[in-house]
C-alpha cells in the first residue's frame, strides 16, 4: 500500500469504545488509507461515521483498538471543528503560543500570508469563525508542521467566506508544501479542496472507495461553476446512489 509519495499509511485500523450506557460501540473497522506528501487528503463521511475519532487517532490524540499508522511525519497539528484560539490572547499572541523565541522571525510574513495583516493586536472572541480559523492555520504554519489535520471547521462559516479559506488552504499546499487531511460531510467542499477523497461508510466506519481529484488550476479559485467540478460531483453522487443509499446518510452536496 505504501509508496514513495506517502507520508502516512493507516492499515487495518479499528476502534471500539464503551458508551454512557455501558455498551461496546464498534466505531471504526479495518480502515485503510494513505496520506500523500504535499497533497490534500479528505475523508468524506456521513455524520456519526467516526471521522472525528479517526482524525484524532491520526493526530495522536486518541488511541485505536487495533491497526497501525506508519510514516515519516515529524510534526503534525490538529485543528478541531470548534474555534481553538484563546479569546484572552490577541491574534499575534495566539499565533505565537508555545512557539520558541528562535522561530518568531517569520511571524509577520505568516500573518500576511493567511490574510490577517493589520489585525495583530485584535482579540478573536469578537471575530468571525473564518477569522479564527485563519489564526489556527497561522499557528500551524508557525509550528513548522509537516501535516495539518482539520476536523470539519467550515460548516458554520458563511459561503462567501468559505471560498477565500478554500483558496488559502490550496495556497498552503502549493506554496508551503504542507500536507493536509480534512474531515467533511460535504461533497462540494471535498471536491474543491482535495487531491484524493476517501469515501467512508458508517456503523461501523470503514473506507468504501477513493476518488482522485485533478484540476488544471491548483488553487481552484473559481471551479465550483466549472464542468470539471460538476463531473466530479455527479460521479460521487452516482457512486453513493448505486450502493445502498439508506446507509449513507447526512452527506450534503
Amino acid at each position: 500500500m505504501k509508496n514513495i509519495n506517502s507520508i502516512l499509511t493507516i492499515e487495518q485500523l479499528s476502534k471500539d469504545y464503551v458508551d454512557s450506557t455501558g455498551h461496546v460501540v464498534h466505531l471504526l473497522e479495518n480502515v485503510n488509507l494513505e496520506i500523500k506528501e504535499s497533497a490534500v487528503t479528505t475523508i468524506l463521511a456521513p455524520i456519526g461515521a467516526g471521522k472525528s475519532s479517526l482524525l484524532k487517532i491520526i493526530s495522536d490524540l486518541e488511541f485505536a483498538s487495533d491497526g497501525e499508522i506508519n510514516g515519516k511525519v515529524k510534526k503534525k497539528i490538529f485543528i478541531p471543528s470548534e474555534p481553538s484560539s484563546f479569546p484572552w490572547l490577541n491574534v499575534k499572541e495566539n499565533i505565537l503560543f508555545n512557539i520558541p523565541d528562535s522561530d518568531k522571525s517569520k511571524l509577520q510574513e505568516i500573518i500576511n500570508f493567511v490574510g490577517l495583516e493589520g489585525y495583530q493586536d485584535h482579540y478573536p472572541n469578537s471575530k468571525s469563525l473564518g477569522f479564527r480559523f485563519r489564526i489556527a492555520l497561522a499557528h500551524a504554519i508557525m509550528n513548522n508542521v509537516d501535516l495539518i489535520i482539520i476536523d470539519e471547521p467550515f460548516t458554520k462559516i458563511r459561503d462567501e467566506v468559505k471560498s477565500g479559506i478554500y483558496s488559502l488552504l490550496r495556497k498552503v499546499l502549493q506554496e508551503r508544501k504542507i500536507s493536509i487531511v480534512i474531515g467533511t460531510s460535504n461533497i462540494s467542499e471535498a471536491i474543491l479542496l482535495s487531491d484524493i477523497i476517501y469515501l467512508m461508510d458508517k456503523n461501523p466506519g470503514r473506507i468504501l472507495d477513493s476518488f482522485e481529484i485533478k484540476f488544471h488550476d491548483p488553487i481552484r479559485s473559481n471551479f465550483q461553476s466549472s464542468t470539471e467540478f460538476s463531473e466530479y460531483r455527479e460521479r460521487i453522487k452516482t457512486y453513493l446512489t448505486n450502493i445502498n443509499p439508506n446507509r449513507i446518510l447526512n452527506i450534503s452536496l
